[in-house]
């Protein structure tokens, strides 16, 4: 028989243990949630403006059969960065000898109908007045792009002017020396972003001279064949993909294609991708090192 005191006692004992577990799983938990990826704001911009480069770059090479209409962006903690980007196919497309066929075979999203107009306008060599610029919406997109990349501009140039009055009122050499390394980081975002606003500002005029084109009656010439678009995923990420400086040489630059249902992933391993933007490696060779899947 156990004495009462005895039986209080492992009671109290056990109630402790308890309680200590308790908080030992509290805390665990709570530093799990609590943990976050190092240097997640530089990976986020730097994710940013890979895309934002790559958008720019394939919409000057996808000018036969596809249009990009949307790029998107993610970074997986320890994995790498995830751009999809999404192209449509015209709804027509003409033969040699000048027959039309349509292609109504995929499901149709309303802000795609004004460019596809507008292909199916030069495919067919219409000489009648488009919709109005404002009317486009890949235009309007353009456009909005551009006031985004403006308005950061000036938010990177206010904070150029700000670190550098700092500079100046700076009175030891430590605070004069974190100071340069920031002004030095600043003028290198401010660079990017400019080469991203005069690449849209190209991209806008030819647009509108397109539409001046179309109301003078004048017929464009056909554009060139389309490249072929494995080689062209494996040169922009080639020329773009060291932006990703963050990254280490073990995660992944992966580019989605993304084609109504259909998505083609190519997967170039950060370290394969440094190699080809040093030269050490041509962007066929990054080609078939990659990891290439559809679904």
């Amino acid at each position: 028989m156990i004495h009462p005191k005895t039986s209080a006692t492992c009671a109290q004992w056990l109630l402790q243990t308890l309680v200590k577990a308790l908080v030992l799983l509290t805390a665990m938990a709570s530093h799990a949630i609590a943990k976050s990826p190092n240097n997640l704001e530089d990976i986020q911009r730097e994710t940013r403006i890979v895309a934002d480069v790559m958008k720019s770059a394939l919409r000057d090479e996808l000018r036969e059969g596809m249009r990009v209409t949307d790029v998107e962006y993610h970074y997986l903690a320890r994995q790498g960065v995830l751009v999809s980007i999404n192209v449509n196919a015209p709804w027509i497309t003409i033969n040699k000898q000048g027959d039309a066929s349509f292609d109504f075979d995929r499901s149709i999203s309303i802000p795609e109908i004004p460019s596809m107009v507008e292909n199916i306008l030069q495919d067919l060599q219409i000489n009648i007045a488009p919709y109005e610029p404002e009317t486009l919406e890949e235009l309007r997109d353009l456009r909005d792009e551009q006031r985004e990349l403006r308005l950061e501009q000036r938010k990177i140039r206010a904070n150029l002017r700000a670190t550098r009055r700092s500079l100046v009122r700076a009175d030891d050499n430590e605070s004069r020396v974190d100071l340069d390394e920031d002004i030095a980081q600043l003028e290198v975002d401010l660079a990017e972003v400019d080469a991203q606003y005069e690449s849209l500002s190209a991209e806008i005029d030819s647009q509108y001279q397109r539409l001046r084109d179309y109301r003078d009656g004048f017929t464009p010439p056909k554009p060139p064949a389309a490249p072929d678009l494995d080689g062209l995923v494996a040169r922009t990420a080639c020329d773009y993909g060291a932006t990703l400086k963050t990254l280490r040489g073990s995660e992944y630059l992966t580019i989605a294609i993304k084609r109504g249902e259909a998505n083609q992933y190519y997967s170039f391993l950060m370290e394969h991708i440094n190699a080809c933007s040093r030269r050490d490696m041509k962007p066929e060779r990054l080609l078939e090192l990659a990891y290439q899947y559809q679904s």
